[in-house]
């Protein structure tokens, strides 16, 4: 790996991580509400000001990354637990059962993840649960449709012939000789859909879809800094640049990391 390559990928991951753990370094409460102090502009003890609240909108925007990225790591580790396995059996099915395993892949790919959102809104209300929910389920189906792609160009491999020849069973192929192989795409496919998930969250956030009143998140912040633009216009730059440069670290660490597997 080259010099420039191990600095970038060192930048993203620090940026991820100032994201994620960022809210243990806040310099205020963020949910103190000081009516007198509203939309003061930067000072030492409020570096980025205050919004319409008089909250600390520094410390808004960190524990919005902390929202944020929390969803996105659980999302991502559910979308890996449960659509990598039914991709690798899908892959391994007889051909009809895989036709239609495809047709009804395709047909639920198709829909896109505000659909999932308003369904699971309309049977669990909003809530940081029912976003990571709908985002998992969206993207889940994709990890599905690729592990099966995947599963099934392995298949047609001579070590894949071997191994059936030696004995091997349908379980011992999946997981212990195709898995390991295909993984490595898996994992760089998440991290790329990682910058789509945090888009997702900001943008039902923004639509008022989602995390719900009490949650802090940069989608909410954007939408309050919107009405007092007038005012503050800054305000509207903090999450959005923060948000920015979260999805283009995790866009420039996939790119990374398939300009490695190629």
């Amino acid at each position: 790996m080259k010099k420039s390559e191990k600095i970038s990928i060192g930048i993203c991951v620090f940026l991820i991580l100032l994201c994620a753990f960022g809210a243990f370094f806040a310099p205020n409460d963020p949910q103190k509400v000081d009516l007198l102090g509203k939309l003061q502009g930067p000072s030492s003890q409020y570096p980025f000001g205050t919004d319409a609240m008089g909250r600390c909108v520094l410390s808004r925007v960190l524990y919005g990354g902390r929202t944020t990225l929390v969803i996105v790591l659980f999302s991502s580790i559910l979308i890996l637990l449960t659509g990598l396995p039914i991709g690798l059996l899908m892959g391994s099915a007889r051909k009809k059962t895989s036709l239609l395993g495809e047709s009804l892949l395709n047909a639920a790919t198709a829909l896109p993840p505000i659909a999932y959102l308003i369904v699971f809104m309309g049977a669990w209300g909003s809530g940081a649960l029912t976003t990571m929910v709908a985002i998992a389920a969206s993207l889940f189906l994709r990890v599905i449709k690729l592990a099966k792609s995947k599963t099934e160009l392995e298949y047609a491999k001579a070590y894949i012939l071997c191994a059936t020849a030696a004995g091997a069973s349908r379980l011992r192929l999946l997981f212990i000789h195709i898995l390991p192989n295909i993984l490595r795409d898996i994992i760089l496919f998440l991290c790329l859909s990682c910058a789509e998930m945090i888009m997702m969250i900001t943008s039902f956030s923004f639509m008022g879809l989602g995390l719900g009143d009490d949650t802090i998140d940069w989608g909410t912040m954007i939408l309050d800094a919107q009405k007092v633009a007038y005012k503050r216009p800054d305000m509207i730059f903090y999450p959005i640049a923060v948000m920015f440069l979260c999805t283009l670290a995790f866009n420039i660490l996939g790119q990374e990391k398939r300009a490695q597997h190629s």
